[in-house]
């Protein structure tokens, strides 16, 4: 805001605009969400437990999720500027509801049929990222679409290509975030908000699952593309990030020692990653986005650690080794006063 007041585009004080539950404690708010969602649970519940054996068919849930997933889509649309917590939070469960009725029902396709149910259901869930006007809502959708468009390459193609998606959605997300500042006052601004969301999500549940299983440095048996290519995202985004940073000598010689540090973890993608997100959301104000990424660089580096094989002096050694690194980062980039 300081920079558009002394380029002459803001005149007086800017101030954004009072949510519709300015004054509401927000422990009310609260307890406002968690009655919509226990009474929305309930409600499925008793529904679907009494009407799921009268559905037969794989097409039947797929018109059930298709049917519900529209029905709340509309009704979101008109009450979400109503102030209504409870019942936005109930609609966002039945929503839930529809997205999984959509796949359980592409799921009891065969494999041919499968791959095109999860191709539409992936169209249809960009329709709703960029059709329904609230976030929560957008970030399923951009959720599910995203995971329904890996499923029917998986499918469609092979199990080893998807492996490689991890990285590709991972440069997505970095491209998304690092170019954050011109889209956020787009008209699909929220929606690009709620696909980088989503996105980060699901390459964090990806490396949480279940790490790049080889041993460290194994390069000399087989090359695992999957994970250099994540390592390889991480490196370059440090080295961009980096860039107007480099005024002279002595920081290029810090941001090659930071990039030499993640890449040092290249079988455990998650440490980049969690730093990655750290430092977006720094840089953009995210506090969500930088207690995710503390998280995940904490729980990266610990895994990372107990995961090596190798005795646990060589693994200190190399410990010791990534910490010194980032020391002289620090007293390279930092004033002499400062450390």
């Amino acid at each position: 805001m300081n920079e558009l007041r002394a380029e002459g585009f803001l005149r007086s004080e800017s101030l954004p605009p009072l949510a519709p539950e300015a004054g509401v404690s927000q422990w009310i708010l609260a307890l406002q969400m968690f009655g919509g969602w226990l009474a929305a649970v309930f409600m499925l519940l008793f529904l679907g437990m009494g009407a799921a054996p009268l559905v037969k068919g794989a097409a039947n849930w797929i018109v059930i999720g298709l049917s519900v997933t529209a029905l709340t889509g509309v009704l979101m649309g008109r009450v979400v500027h109503t102030g209504s917590t409870i019942l936005r939070q109930f609609l966002l469960v039945a929503s839930l509801a529809g997205h999984g009725a959509l796949i359980v029902g592409a799921g009891l396709f065969g494999k041919e049929e499968g791959s095109t149910s999860f191709f539409m259901i992936a169209i249809y869930e960009t329709t709703l990222l960029l059709w329904v006007a609230w976030l929560p809502h957008r970030i399923v959708a951009a959720l599910v679409g995203s995971a329904a468009l890996l499923t029917a390459v998986d499918m469609a193609v092979s199990l080893e290509l998807v492996r490689y998606w991890v990285g590709i959605y991972w440069f997505a997300v970095c491209l998304l975030w690092y170019r954050e500042t011109t889209w956020q006052a787009r008209s699909f601004g929220e929606s690009a908000y709620a696909l980088a969301c989503a996105l980060t999500l699901l390459c964090f549940s990806y490396a949480l699952s279940g790490y790049f299983s080889h041993n460290l440095f194994g390069m000399h048996r087989t090359f695992h593309f999957d994970a250099a290519l994540s390592g390889a995202v991480n490196v370059a985004f440090v080295l961009i990030l980096a860039r107007p940073q480099l005024k002279n000598i002595r920081h290029l010689f810090a941001a090659v020692l930071l990039a030499i540090a993640i890449g040092m973890t290249w079988q455990a993608p998650a440490i980049g990653m969690g730093s990655l997100a750290l430092v977006f959301g720094f840089a953009h104000g995210h506090r969500w986005l930088m207690w995710l990424g503390g998280a995940m660089l904490v729980f990266g580096v610990g895994r990372f650690y107990y995961d090596l094989q190798l005795i646990l002096l060589h693994k200190a050694g190399l410990m010791v080794l990534g910490g010194a690194l980032l020391l002289v980062v620090r007293a390279l980039i930092c004033k002499p006063e400062a450390l």
